[in-house]
């Protein structure tokens, strides 16, 4: 099950190196395992910088409107 990395993801080979050293696959399906956990570890952390984003911008976009005067 490969699955094309995402645009503006970072690369999962230094993530993706310690977790080989801290399970050490044994087989082809065990390797090819790592890298899908790996992958989705990366993606996940992606994902949650980009709901702190949105959130910051969301919490400032309410602020303003409660600072703006009302029509």
């Amino acid at each position: 099950m490969d699955v094309e990395p995402e645009h503006n993801v970072p690369e999962p080979s230094t993530q993706q190196e310690l977790v080989f050293a801290r399970l050490q696959p044994e087989s082809d399906l065990e390797e090819r395992l790592v890298r899908q956990i790996v992958l989705c570890s990366v993606k996940l952390e992606h994902m949650e910088m980009l709901l702190a984003k949105a959130k910051e911008q969301l919490y400032k976009v309410l602020e303003e409107a409660r600072e703006a005067p009302p029509f």
